[in-house]
């Protein structure tokens, strides 16, 4: 599965130089999250999405549905984040399954 990390970079028209000065990641590592070469762990995930202002499972490719996570009510925030924080915390190695849960949870609380 291709994330969207590229995508949406070149959607702001940000050279990787300019988008890693504003990140603080090194360019060569974006390069490789961007080519799938290197995956991040969960607290970066999620640290490039609170960047672009996307939930997780997007950037990742899990989901197609865009989800600004600020336009979740603040109790939807809430539990978006405790779940992310407590998953990344629990199951370091495992981030692209439970944040792909954590998705599903905020899908479910949205019904």
């Amino acid at each position: 599965m291709q994330n969207r990390l590229r995508e949406v970079r070149n959607k702001t028209n940000l050279t990787l130089s300019s988008y890693s000065r504003m990140i603080g990641i090194p360019p060569n590592t974006l390069s490789r999250y961007e080519t799938g070469k290197r995956e991040p762990k969960l607290e970066t995930w999620k640290k490039l999405a609170n960047f672009w202002e996307v939930s997780v499972p997007y950037l990742q490719g899990y989901v197609d549905e865009y989800i600004d996570i600020h336009d979740l009510n603040e109790e939807e925030q809430d539990a978006y984040n405790r779940i992310t924080d407590m998953l990344c915390e629990e199951y370091p190695e495992d981030s692209i399954s439970w944040a792909k849960i954590g998705q599903l949870l905020i899908n479910s609380a949205e019904e």
